[in-house]
């Protein structure tokens, strides 16, 4: 694109004819006011399939090389490595840092998925046979009910005979 055809005075008063167009004032928005959506990698939806493939990912892709492979121009290939002994000191401290919080982060991770999913097996184990028993519970007084309701009836059939 040529900058010889951009004419910013004019696009500057076409903004200044909006902002007027739409009774706009400096004080109406801050940018803390302008709506934002933060985009969030979400693969496959939230579900636990989706959780339990970034697990995987995460147990697999914890650790950082410190250094990308070197290719190209054997000339910028040497300046590149004498730059990196030179900044050496600086550089794979915190890349070991990064690899030993994402190592505790992703075992974490595991503790608590693993947690999770025992912990929810018990209490949804432990709820299967309350519903049980309230359901045999149940029958057992719908049954008796039946048997009243049905004497009750005979009774009254033979009221309505006398």
């Amino acid at each position: 694109m040529d900058n010889n055809n951009i004419n910013i005075e004019e696009i500057m008063a076409q903004i200044k004819q909006e902002i007027r167009d739409k009774n706009l004032t400096p004080d109406m928005l801050s940018f803390e006011d302008v709506p934002y959506k933060k985009s969030v990698q979400v693969s496959g939806g939230a579900s636990v399939g989706a959780a339990d493939e970034a697990l995987k990912y995460l147990n697999t892709h914890y650790y950082i090389q410190p250094y990308k492979e070197l290719k190209g121009n054997p000339i910028k290939v040497f300046f590149k490595k004498v730059i990196r002994k030179l900044v050496k000191f600086y550089v794979e401290p915190v890349v070991f840092e990064q690899d030993d919080f994402n190592a505790n982060t992703v075992t974490v991770l595991n503790t608590l998925r693993g947690a999770a999913e025992s912990g929810a097996s018990d209490e949804i184990n432990g709820r299967i046979e309350t519903l049980e028993l309230a359901h045999k519970e149940l029958l057992l007084r719908l049954d008796k009910l039946e048997r009243e309701n049905a004497e009750l009836r005979e009774q009254l059939g033979k009221q309505d005979e006398q």
